[in-house]
């Protein structure tokens, strides 16, 4: 026999505070007609039913007000409460029905599936009760007044249910169809991720492909025709494999790098650096066949990872290059206490507003699918940006007058560092 699933149909969080204000408002209509009952017909005897109906009312209150409430003990309360005012009030087929229905939906809403038949048992047993008390002639409650005075009075408790009833029904469903709305947006999201995953793999294959077959190639024939090939021809296979496999190894490190910044294991391992020298060691490996200049101030030290601020530059003098014109430019400035900007500028077409946060994403590119016209594997931004903040800084995008892109990277300043002020005569690298 299959066993009754114990979880929740919806959230309670999205429901407690409407909810419980439901049963506050529903508890303080009982509590009003009860002394308004009682001080028109001078009746004591209805003043016994506001106990469970404040006792509703400050629970329905107290809950609203905290958010690690659980439904369950308040449902339990309000059973307790509907129970006890049967028994006082006498036995009425209507009320009856309509209490157990509004405790039928609200606990099936509310509970899970083993919970809500308990409450649901529970409130049997006490209408049951009631019932019995009255087949044993127990007198009840007492309740002074005319007959039409009961009859209002029955139909205002049989209103108040069903009114209930209504608005947590109405709030159920309001609930779940921005569940199912979250629901859509969480699967299109999945189907995103999917397709940048399937992108990603594409992308990968072919750019490890690239210079591993180039390396392949070379060695072939350098083992072939070593002995008969032109020295200067050797050299330039051999630099041509070297570049190649640097290459690679870049690429392999950009692939490593983002799960590792994202877990918390990336080791860094700060240093006294001349920013100066390796913007211009940087670009002249990265961009040697593009008009660039590196305009960085004498004696600029600042305090980073060696390895992983080339990586930073490294990034954005690659986007230059393939998304750029045909001149870069870096240069820095002092922007704050303890940190130095970089600017990495180029001449192209630049980007667009909308896509000005979409580039720092994982694996995003400009271009995508047939029309992509560009290597890479849409990480370069992504790592650049992780891996200044890693080291406390920050990296953003900027329009370059009057055409162009201008990506800003801050780095702290060396520890008892003097950079020169920002009238000092600068360091120039004209590549």
């Amino acid at each position: 026999m299959p066993s009754i699933p114990d979880r929740a149909p919806i959230d309670y969080d999205d429901l407690r505070r409407p909810y419980n204000l439901v049963r506050a408002a529903g508890g303080l209509t009982f509590v009003v007609a009860l002394v308004g009952w009682s001080v028109l017909w001078q009746s004591t005897g209805a003043l016994v039913l506001l106990v469970p109906a404040v006792a509703v009312v400050a629970d329905g209150l107290y809950r609203y007000r905290t958010p690690t409430s659980m439904p369950l003990q308040g449902i339990l309360l309000d059973a307790s409460a509907i129970g006890l005012a049967l028994v006082l009030h006498g036995p009425d087929a209507g009320i009856h029905a309509v209490a157990i229905i509004t405790l039928l939906v609200t606990a099936g809403i509310m509970l899970s599936a083993r919970r809500a038949l308990a409450v649901i048992a529970y409130a049997t047993l006490i209408s049951v009760a009631a019932t019995v008390l009255d087949r044993l002639a127990v007198p009840f409650v007492a309740i002074a007044g005319p007959e039409a005075g009961h009859v209002a009075l029955d139909t205002l408790i049989v209103s108040v249910f069903i009114g209930a009833t209504a608005v947590v029904l109405f709030l159920a469903v309001t609930v779940i169809l921005k569940a199912q709305d979250r629901q859509a947006e969480a699967l299109a999201q999945e189907r995103r991720a999917l397709q940048l995953k399937n992108e990603f793999v594409s992308m990968v294959s072919h750019e490890l492909r690239t210079p591993l077959t180039g390396i392949a190639g070379f060695t072939d024939t350098l083992a072939d025709t070593w002995t008969t090939l032109p020295s200067r021809e050797v050299d330039e296979f051999l630099t041509i494999m070297g570049q190649e496999t640097e290459h690679l190894a870049n690429l392999v490190e950009d692939i490593l790098v983002i799960p590792r910044l994202e877990a918390g294991h990336l080791r860094l391992d700060p240093a006294e650096l001349d920013l100066g020298v390796v913007a211009h060691d940087v670009a002249s490996v990265v961009i040697p066949g593009t008009d660039y200049a590196v305009v960085i101030p004498s004696g600029v030290i600042v305090h980073a990872d060696p390895t992983r601020l080339r990586q930073i530059l490294r990034n954005l003098l690659e986007n230059a290059r393939k998304y750029g014109g045909d001149q870069v430019l870096i240069e820095g400035e002092l922007s704050g206490p303890g940190l130095y900007t970089v600017s990495v500028s180029d001449n192209g077409r630049g980007v667009s507003v909308d896509d000005r946060e979409r580039i720092f994403q994982h694996f995003e590119q400009l271009s995508s699918g047939d029309a992509r016209m560009q290597q890479g594997v849409g990480l370069g931004l992504p790592i650049a940006r992780k891996l200044t903040r890693a080291m406390g800084g920050d990296l953003w995008y900027e329009d370059r007058f009057p055409m162009g892109a201008k990506f800003r990277f801050t780095v702290p300043i060396g520890s008892g560092a003097e950079p020169s002020s920002p009238d000092a005569t600068p360091h120039v690298h004209v590549g």
